[in-house]
Parts: C-alpha cells; sequence; structure tokens
C-alpha cells in the first residue's frame, strides 16, 4: 500500500486455525480473521490459535472485534494480530475510542503487559515492543453505515488511523438497498471515501466479492483488498462438485 499498489487478502469466518494456514499457504497478502460473524470469541486462546496459524503460513493476520471494544482490541493485538478492524465506526468520537485502545501512551491508552505472545512472551524487551506495535500495527476502523459517510470528514481527522475499510454490505443494508454492493450509491461512497483519504495518506479498503468487483475497486483506488470469504469459496467448491456428481455419476 505505502507503494501505491493494491494487497489482496481474505475473510475467514470458519473460526478454524486449518483454514487460516491453508489461505496463508496460497498466496493472498493478509488474513481477515473475523470474530464479528463467526464462531470465534475476541477473548481466548480460539482467537490466539488463528493467530499463530497466520504466524505458521507467514501470512499478516489481521482481526475483526466484535465491537469497538477496548478489551476485545487489547487481546487482539496482545495475540499478535498486526492489525485491528473494528465494526461500525461512525463518528469521530468512535475513532478517537479505536485509537485510544490501539496505541500504548503516549499515543494512546492500551494496557500494557510484557509477557504476551506479541511480545514472544516477555523475550522482547518491553521498550522496543512498545515502539514497534505503535509504529507498525494498524489501526482499521469500519465504515459501513449511511451516517458514517456523513461524519467522514471528522473520522479521517483523527490521529493514528491508519487504513479505513469501505463496507459496502453493510452500507448497502442502511440505505435500504438490501445488500447490492454494486449499485451506483455504493460505489459512490467508495469514491467518496477514497477522494477524502487519499490526500491524508489513508489507504482505503473494500470488500468484494469476485474479481470484477475486486478489479472495480482498485481502479477507483482502493488499496486493500478483501476478496471474498473463505466458507464462500468453500460453498461455491462444494456446489461445482455436486453439479459435476449430478451429471456425471448419478446416472452410472
Amino acid at each position: 500500500m505505502n507503494s501505491g499498489k493494491a494487497c489482496i487478502g481474505l475473510f475467514a469466518v470458519t473460526a478454524s486455525p486449518a483454514m487460516v494456514e491453508a489461505i496463508g499457504y496460497s498466496g493472498f497478502d493478509f488474513v481477515i480473521i473475523d470474530c464479528e460473524h463467526a464462531a470465534l470469541s475476541s477473548w481466548g486462546a480460539d482467537l490466539e490459535e488463528c493467530v499463530r496459524a497466520a504466524y505458521a503460513a507467514d501470512i499478516t493476520p489481521l482481526v475483526r472485534v466484535t465491537e469497538n471494544d477496548k478489551g476485545m482490541v487489547l487481546k487482539a493485538f496482545n495475540f499478535g494480530a498486526k492489525g485491528v478492524i473494528a465494526p461500525h465506526v461512525n463518528t469521530k468520537e468512535d475513532a478517537e475510542r479505536l485509537v485510544r485502545s490501539s496505541r500504548f501512551a503516549p499515543e494512546g491508552r492500551r494496557s500494557a503487559a510484557p509477557p504476551v505472545r506479541a511480545a514472544k512472551y516477555g523475550f522482547t524487551p518491553f521498550p522496543q515492543f512498545l515502539k514497534q506495535q505503535n509504529k507498525d500495527n494498524l489501526v482499521i476502523p469500519l465504515i459501513e453505515e449511511k451516517e458514517a459517510l456523513q461524519e467522514l470528514k471528522s473520522i479521517i481527522e483523527v490521529k493514528g488511523i491508519d487504513v479505513l475499510f469501505y463496507g459496502p454490505f453493510d452500507m448497502s443494508v442502511t440505505m435500504g438497498l438490501e445488500g447490492n454492493m454494486v449499485h451506483p450509491t455504493i460505489w459512490k461512497g467508495l469514491d467518496d471515501a477514497v477522494k477524502l483519504c487519499k490526500p491524508k495518506g489513508i489507504p482505503v479498503a473494500n470488500l468484494c466479492w469476485d474479481i470484477e468487483s475486486a478489479a472495480e475497486s482498485i481502479k477507483r483506488g482502493a488499496l486493500m483488498i478483501a476478496l471474498s470469504v473463505d466458507m464462500v469459496i468453500f460453498r461455491q467448491g462444494l456446489q461445482a462438485m455436486t453439479a459435476r456428481v449430478e451429471k456425471e455419476l448419478r446416472k452410472l
């Protein structure tokens, strides 16, 4: 993203470390480990195992927490997430709360503890760990309601936002478009976000369901593409397989 090229990854909603690891081996740039809609808690060892699986496959782990909660943000970063995505950030105050939860003082008020996984259980000296976390970790508010678009100018004024994630599916629902992510109004929202964020050097991420919408998003200036979801890809593979079963095997 720093060089102006898009990075591409997947959402993992299966709560499966094996699936996260497989995504890493496939060659994507990042994986978003989802706690909001998956059967995965933002609090405990199951999330840590998914993050660890990403490290095993050398893929950047991002975590979408269930809500903009300082405890959930803390756990994700302590487990080793390289970025936290907080859903439904609709105001400047929401964004400020996310940054405070994500950064150590003086930039924020993240609770500090040396023996966490992200600090190699204390083998990384804490002053080094603090600087690395404040410098490298990504703070990513998810803009996914029409109210957020109305407040976008003030949201991106908050110091410490690294990426703005545009959420077209929820956005379409709040606009009465029933999940239509390719409606012109939804594309205009992405255009508006890119236009406002680009002068401030804030990359914009977008969720895409296919190659065509991903290509369109990149053309419109998105620099982080969440391309589909592990369960969707698995379902599509099952549908393709069962179609062949019905056509080629059932009549034998």
